[in-house]
């Protein structure tokens, strides 16, 4: 019994160890848009971090093959890791594309998108941080996912919003705007990622309340 508890332990360790991948890289996104010069620098910090977010993933795989008992149901945890490693991936791809399009300064759409992205992974990795205690968290953890779903709405709204104003600004070279309309995508396909992690979440509690 000891030896099945532990490993149920172990799916909620790497869990927690997964979410603070997540907004390891996140901060790292957010440092890099704030000193465009070190674009190369934040890069190869956010390459370490995604290849560590890999091998947890690949971990809980593994667990996941050759545990009989999990603490959650199988599809559960999979689908809260996968989606974490998604997360990881699309800010590494956000930040990739800023160093390969040789990207201008940073237009404030790019920012408040990384500031809303910045929000909903520190309350994705506070929720994830909770679920070895769902009954207790049960109403934070809700609270948390509705805030979520708050953010993912207002990123939706900011990123129609600075799209359309790229291409009414008359001054803005035609390449910078396809060049910034793909990075804007990209942080707002990982926001709706979050609010797709939020959705699993509260699935997920509300089977265990």
């Amino acid at each position: 019994m000891l030896h099945l508890k532990a490993k149920e332990n172990d799916f909620y360790v790497l869990l927690r160890e997964s979410a603070d991948q997540v907004v390891k890289s996140s901060l790292i996104l957010s440092s890099a848009i704030d000193n465009h010069s070190a674009l190369s620098e934040k890069m190869a910090e956010l390459n370490e971090t995604e290849q560590v977010a890999d091998e947890i993933t690949k971990t809980i795989m593994v667990k996941l093959n050759k545990t009989l008992v999990t603490p959650l149901d199988r599809e559960d945890i999979y689908s809260l890791a996968t989606i974490m490693d998604d997360l990881v991936d699309f800010i590494q791809g956000a930040l990739e594309r800023m160093i390969m399009y040789k990207a201008t300064e940073p237009i404030h759409g790019a920012r408040e998108l990384i500031r809303i992205l910045n929000d909903c992974v520190l309350l994705i990795k506070e929720s994830i941080d909770c679920l070895s205690s769902i009954k207790t968290n049960f109403k934070d953890i809700m609270i948390n996912t509705d805030r979520i779903h708050s953010l993912e709405t207002e990123g939706d709204r900011l990123y129609r919003q600075e799209v359309a104003k790229l291409f009414e600004e008359e001054d803005i070279n035609p390449i910078e705007i396809i060049k910034w309309k793909e990075i804007l995508e990209h942080l707002e396909d990982a926001i709706d990622r979050c609010e797709d992690l939020s959705d699993t979440l509260k699935g997920v509690i509300l089977k265990y309340v």
